[in-house]
């Protein structure tokens, strides 16, 4: 593993562990067991690392999307079948604090936004690739957003039996 991924490990970890207010540079070099001034070969600043966290996240986002859509029958809405699926995976982010944290410094930093609005152009063009009613496709999109939000802020509104119907009429809808 190289020295930059063991850093945004750590800060993930630090996140995770104390809140994203408990990330700092120093911090991050603490938990990575290397100097500050590692941390600064890698990263400039605090901004910096969230942004490689990020960066992390939505790789993480596009491998499982991948993973799932090669599990999805050829035809349309395989796109967005996938992010249902995705969205519904309990290894996905939105079950990771991590991610929920990360949302709450954007909020703070909208130059943080730019890579997540890059992530969801390039979902947008997948699903429009396969899906013949674009707005039945964005409409189950947005609600996956909705469902993927909540559980970052954890709010749960239904138990898990609730949750896989939920799934199963998005999916019914995408048929």
């Amino acid at each position: 593993m190289s020295t930059r991924e063991r850093i945004i490990d750590s800060a993930m970890a630090i996140v995770r562990d104390q809140g994203v207010t408990k990330l700092t540079l120093d911090e991050a070099a603490k938990v990575a067991g290397i100097s500050k001034g590692g941390v600064l070969y890698h990263f400039k600043s605090k901004d910096d690392l969230i942004r490689g966290m990020v960066q992390r996240l939505i790789e993480q986002c596009d491998q499982l999307n991948h993973e799932h859509y090669q599990r999805q029958p050829e035809g349309v809405y395989r796109w967005a079948r996938t992010l249902v699926h995705a969205c519904f995976d309990p290894n996905g982010p939105a079950f990771d604090p991590v991610g929920g944290a990360l949302l709450a410094a954007v909020t703070v930093n909208p130059d943080l936004v730019a890579p997540i609005q890059a992530m969801y152009d390039r979902w947008m063009e997948r699903i429009k690739s396969d899906s013949p009613d674009l707005e039945r496709a964005g409409l189950i999109c947005t609600a996956m957003d909705g469902v993927y939000f909540q559980r970052l802020m954890g709010i749960n509104l239904s138990d898990a039996e609730g949750a896989e119907r939920l799934k199963r009429h998005a999916l019914d809808l995408l048929k």
